[in-house]
């Protein structure tokens, strides 16, 4: 989930909370605040009443204009003693100036005139029906909500996006990073904090790799530099060994699987040794090459080679793919995937090679997919792996691609295995 999402989810339902728990305070408030004003008027006209009628003035009509009703009767004295001598309370009165029964606050008091008889009052006046109230605070609180929500979540993105424009320029940073190669500084133009402290941890950390990343290299790359003379030379005596007269068949046929061994730590000790050059750079020259001639080159070269498999090679070139190039390192890539496709393609198979404006693809049958997360990487072979393979090739190719702005990607589709090449 996106931080974002996450902040404008929690955002939603504290508001929910908030609101709903402020509608109902707000709406005990509203009733007590209008009762408590209806109950004085109330007891205002109550008092108007009971004083007119000790002072024997005549009492106004029922029916005298007013939404105000009352009726006074007598009452016994036990009756008078055993209530309480005001009272408030919500009843359906019948509205003798509406006609029609209406909800209305009723305050019943009692009270004794001079001749000690005591009396019942009742006045009732309409008020608001409480159904009506909570209609229109729920609307009201329906669209006060929503113009909250927006308006808090508007807020709330803009402030984010605006604080994160920092934790976003550090993460194309990352996407950008590549170890060993030249990169602009760490973005950390920021007074946040926690920003500044990341910035820091991302520098020391891409340091880091960046020295056992050229730390490595410079190892293997002594290593294999280093490791080519006695190779050879190990070579050229097991040759003299092999043409010498006294040599028995089984001292011959030991000899033979050695040189074989050797002549494959000499491909690999090349293989890492041109690697080693590709990365550090030490292939400037460039120039526009014509991938088409290189495929049909390459594919002539080795239909010679593997002509007795069967294999055949079907070119679909659209357009051809010209791109800015180490001439000698294109035809390493060429090379790389159509001997890849050749080595592990069943007899009388068919190689389909795609290529339009925008890059090329190679692609042979195959029973299952490789692991796409690991099959350009370093010695990774695969269970069809031949003998003799590296497990260099396809790490020399992504290497050539990535240091010429151009992407190799896999991909395995209707039983074939599809290495595509496109510009980034």
């Amino acid at each position: 989930m996106r931080l974002l999402l996450k902040i404008t989810a929690w955002l939603a339902v504290a508001l929910t909370i908030l609101l709903t728990g402020w509608a109902f305070c707000f709406y005990l408030a509203t009733v007590d605040e209008i009762n408590d004003e209806t109950d004085d008027s109330l007891v205002d006209y109550s008092d108007g009443l009971i004083i007119r009628k000790l002072s024997g003035v005549e009492l106004p009509s029922d029916d005298n204009g007013t939404n105000n009703t009352y009726y006074i009767k007598e009452v016994t004295r036990d009756y008078a003693m055993s209530r309480p001598w005001i009272t408030f309370e919500y009843q359906e009165v019948f509205m003798s100036a509406k006609s029609e029964f209406e909800s209305a606050r009723i305050l019943t008091r009692i009270f004794r005139d001079s001749e000690d008889r005591f009396f019942e009052l009742k006045v009732a006046v309409p008020t608001f029906e409480k159904e009506d109230i909570q209609r229109s605070l729920l609307w009201w609180i329906i669209g006060l909500y929503v113009l909250m929500l927006l308006s808090v979540l508007g807020i709330s993105v803009w402030v984010v996006n605006y604080n994160m424009k920092p934790l976003k320029a550090m993460l194309r940073w990352l996407d950008e990073y590549n170890p060993g190669k030249t990169m602009p500084p760490v973005p950390s133009d920021t007074n946040i904090t926690e920003f500044r402290r990341l910035a820091d941890t991302i520098r020391n950390a891409a340091s880091r790799f960046d020295t056992q990343y050229l730390e490595q290299k410079r190892f293997i790359g002594n290593a294999s530099h280093e490791l080519q003379t006695p190779l050879a030379s190990c070579s050229n005596r097991i040759e003299m060994l092999l043409d010498s007269p006294d040599l028995t068949p089984g001292q011959a046929e030991e000899l033979v699987k050695v040189h074989r061994e050797l002549q494959g730590l000499i491909r690999l000790n090349r293989t890492l040794l041109l690697l080693t050059r590709i990365e550090n750079g030490q292939f400037p020259e460039t120039s526009p090459v014509d991938f088409s001639t290189l495929f049909r080159d390459s594919e002539e070269m080795f239909s010679e080679i593997y002509q007795n498999r069967g294999v055949r090679v079907d070119m679909d070139i659209m357009a051809p793919f010209i791109h800015e190039v180490n001439e000698q390192l294109a035809v390493i890539l060429v090379r790389n995937l159509l001997k890849n496709a050749y080595l592990h393609s069943r007899t009388e198979a068919v190689i389909t090679v795609h290529m339009d404006k925008s890059g090329f693809s190679v692609s042979n049958p195959g029973d299952r997919p490789l692991d796409g997360d690991m099959i350009f990487d370093r010695f990774y072979r695969s269970q069809s792996a031949t003998e003799g393979s590296t497990g260099i090739g396809l790490a020399i190719a992504d290497s050539i691609c990535r240091n010429y702005g151009l992407s190799l990607t896999y991909a395995f589709s209707g039983n074939m295995h599809v290495f595509s090449v496109k510009r980034q």
